[in-house]
């Protein structure tokens, strides 16, 4: 996502009144030509090619938007930018390693195994349809806008959502509202004996083999699963707890990005009690144990929301109707701000 794209949620204020002083453009404009000039601290010209090219991502991206608006939003993150760098702001490349570590580690533990760089960047893109690269100038981004409207309206925003309450009514009426959107997918708690893919074809045929003989060993009772992950497994991380690596749920689409879809499918029909024969990851080879699995069903609101989480669904609604509160609190916040901005440095239009 690029960075004329970070005040969508802040341009319905400006649309209107930038209409009402400028005149339509048209695509017969030229695209030499700037379409705006914004002016805090420095004079930058915003061209009728820029916006173009934005307006092109927008409809690419299938997001509504005209040219009108694509130019506000461009003026309104042009001038944040500025008041940004004239107030101070600035993101260091430790805070941003910080934010990226606690991504991946958020990822990795959805996917419950460690990933490499480029396992990481491929379920990055297929989660987010951006390359790593622009998934970490985005998360800059972000990290700016929470920065610099924290320092600049941090206290009001504060102010009012300590103020926020959410009723036992607005709950209902929500639950409601959303019933069938409160599905509990099929889900199993599982364990494995793995071990992870090799440069060498031949050395993953050899680890291929001899997991499956392990398999058929654990299937004859020759040896426990409990002791073949002690023995076998290279997953160091799950082996002093048995080989255990979480729950796995039927629509976890980081789990599928990084597990494939074959794998995800096998160990979420398998029965409670249950020990595969070998399987084969986007990862590496596996043997895996199911210890309890959980049929899909629609949850109340004194259900769990998931299988490892001691949060009910009520708590849950209330925690959904808060964010969506406090998110509304720093709209109102941003759309402030950016028109304070607007105000004190010379715009012009087109």
């Amino acid at each position: 996502m690029n960075r004329k794209r970070v005040f969508l949620c802040a341009i319905l204020i400006f649309c209107a009144i930038v209409s009402a002083f400028s005149a339509p453009l048209t695509g017969s404009t030229l695209v030499g030509t700037p379409a705006a000039t914004v002016n805090l601290i420095r004079n930058r010209a915003i061209t009728n090619a820029e916006v173009d090219e934005a307006l092109s991502e927008y409809q690419e991206a299938g997001i509504p938007a005209d040219r009108t608006q694509v130019l506000n939003i461009m003026i309104n993150d042009e001038v944040f930018l500025q008041g940004a760098e004239r107030d101070g702001v600035v993101i260091t490349d430790q805070m941003l390693e910080q934010v990226m570590s606690q991504q991946r580690a958020a990822i990795e533990s959805q996917v419950g195994q460690s990933l490499t760089d480029e396992q990481y960047e491929e379920i990055v893109l297929s989660q987010t349809g951006m390359s790593y690269d622009e998934f970490r100038e985005n998360a800059r981004e972000q990290l700016l806008v929470n920065q610099y409207l924290s320092q600049v309206k941090g206290a009001e925003i504060q102010k009012k959502a300590s103020e926020l309450q959410i009723s036992d009514s607005d709950i209902d009426t929500f639950y409601r509202r959303n019933r069938q959107s409160f599905y509990s997918p099929e889900n199993v708690r599982l364990a494995h004996i793995f071990i992870p893919y090799s440069e060498s074809e031949e050395e993953n045929e050899a680890n291929a083999a001899l997991l499956f003989s392990v398999a058929e060993d654990i299937a004859n009772g020759e040896i426990t699963f409990e002791q073949a992950v002690q023995d076998y497994s290279q997953d160091e991380s799950s082996k002093s707890i048995g080989g255990d690596i979480g729950w796995l749920t039927m629509d976890n689409e980081t789990a599928r990005a990084g597990l494939g879809d074959a794998f995800v499918d096998t160990v979420v029909m398998m029965r409670a009690g249950e020990v595969s024969g070998l399987l084969e990851s986007n990862m590496g080879y596996h043997i895996v144990k199911v210890s309890v699995h959980n049929d899909g069903k629609i949850l109340s609101l004194n259900d769990r929301i998931s299988p490892e989480d001691t949060l009910t669904l009520k708590e849950y609604i209330r925690q959904i109707l808060t964010q969506q509160e406090a998110n509304n609190i720093m709209t109102e916040a941003l759309n402030e701000m950016i028109s304070e901005l607007r105000n004190e440095a010379r715009v012009r239009i087109y």
